[in-house]
């Protein structure tokens, strides 16, 4: 194993890597918040290196019971995130828990520990270490004096190296409060419901501009009424996230079929959700209708970052907007957005939030399948493998 006691960690490596030398084992940990861009609680974070560089990491959140099975399946989630970014040579991972050594007599969630500690020592991969972050101190699972007696927590928050990462890096985010939606005027509210009010959106003109300006121009609410009308409807929410992610251009394609099907909507009388199940009974799926809904997927180059991270905040605004009744499909792009963004716990927050207000809404229960089968999307793995190359190239 690499001489870990000297670890460099490349922050944001774009253009140029900032590199936060880790001198300990401490030090190390009281970087992960800005690695991971959270702050993790009931956690489980998984760091890969290549050498003794890092660059990113994941977290999977702890399930309420954990049980055998459970315990199981969170060490195999540790052995698929590393070796998801192929060019890893070793793995820090680190358990956080609001449990104390005190109330457990020795460190918290032991029998996790060991089990990821037998997954990792079967692979081979490097082991820069397997630790607990506790509520009253910290400890590796593989020191025996550390597994009976906590060090202290001060040694992480006062490390100069995790000071450092935060003044370098943006702020990592407190799930929790990210998860909760804006304040807005109720006037504003009014004026998204009288919008509403009016009935579900008669056609599409108009539609890309529209969210051109919504994405990008000041808050209007007229305009955001315009939005959640569009995401009322699943064709028109399905094309606003592409839009959202590729661009007007990008995303044209998929508005000239449903010009057509707009047309011949006019002409038959039927609802556009109906005309869309009609057509894709009845066809085999071209190119650009497989790249949309890999894209959905998470497969593929991915969506344009500046654009997410626009979304992300319009349409977090949006949801505060949008009735409650109107809210579910808004969340659910907004869900589908972070987790593009490679924000998995920040899509869960908001995904079990359209679940709990409208547990029957088809596309959350998809996103629900696909981030429970997929951490992340392909194009942060590789971006990170990429990144990590690079820091690992640095002097």
């Amino acid at each position: 194993m690499a001489d870990h006691d000297r670890t460099s960690v490349p922050l944001d490596p774009h253009p140029g890597p900032e590199l936060i030398r880790a001198p300990g084992f401490a030090d190390l940990l009281s970087v992960i918040p800005s690695l991971v861009g959270v702050h993790p609680k009931d956690s489980l974070v998984i760091v890969p290196f290549l050498g003794r560089r890092a660059v990113g990491g994941f977290r999977v959140a702890l399930p309420g019971r954990l049980g055998e099975s459970e315990t199981a399946a969170l060490a195999g989630a540790c052995i698929q995130a590393f070796t998801a970014v192929p060019e890893a040579d070793a793995v820090l991972v680190v358990v956080y828990s609001e449990r104390s050594y005190a109330e457990e007599r020795g460190i918290p969630l032991a029998a996790l520990g060991r089990a990821v500690v037998r997954r990792l020592e079967r692979t081979r991969h490097g082991i820069v270490g397997v630790a607990c972050v506790a509520s009253d101190g910290w400890g590796r699972y593989t020191i025996a004096a550390e597994r009976r007696s906590p060090r202290r927590l001060d040694e992480i928050h006062g490390s100069e190296s995790g000071l450092f990462s935060r003044a370098v890096a943006d702020e990592p985010l407190d799930v929790a409060e990210q998860a909760v939606l804006p304040v807005v005027e109720e006037d504003d509210r009014a004026v998204v419901a009288a919008v509403l009010a009016h009935g579900p959106v008669g056609g599409i003109a108009g539609l890309t501009p529209v969210i051109e300006r919504w994405l990008a121009g000041p808050s209007v609410a007229r305009r955001e009424g315009r939005i959640v009308q569009f995401l009322q409807s699943p064709p028109l929410r399905d094309q606003l996230a592409l839009q959202i992610a590729l661009g007007p251009i990008g995303a044209a394609p998929a508005l000239v079929r449903m010009i057509r099907e707009q047309a011949e909507q006019a002409l038959t009388g039927e609802t556009m959700e109906a005309l869309v199940e009609r057509h894709d009974a009845l066809r085999l799926p071209g190119d650009d209708d497989l790249a949309e809904v890999e894209l959905l997927m998470g497969v593929g180059p991915g969506p344009d970052p500046a654009r997410l991270a626009l979304a992300t905040r319009a349409l977090a605004r949006t949801a505060a907007l949008a009735p409650v009744e109107a809210r579910a499909p808004v969340l659910t792009v907004l869900a589908w957005c972070w987790w593009a963004r490679g924000a998995a716990s920040l899509a869960a927050a908001h995904l079990a939030e359209a679940r709990r207000l409208d547990p029957d809404y088809s596309m959350a229960l998809l996103y629900e399948s696909l981030f429970s089968a997929r951490s992340v999307p392909d194009w942060v793995l590789e971006s990170t493998s990429r990144r990590l190359v690079s820091a690992a190239a640095l002097p």
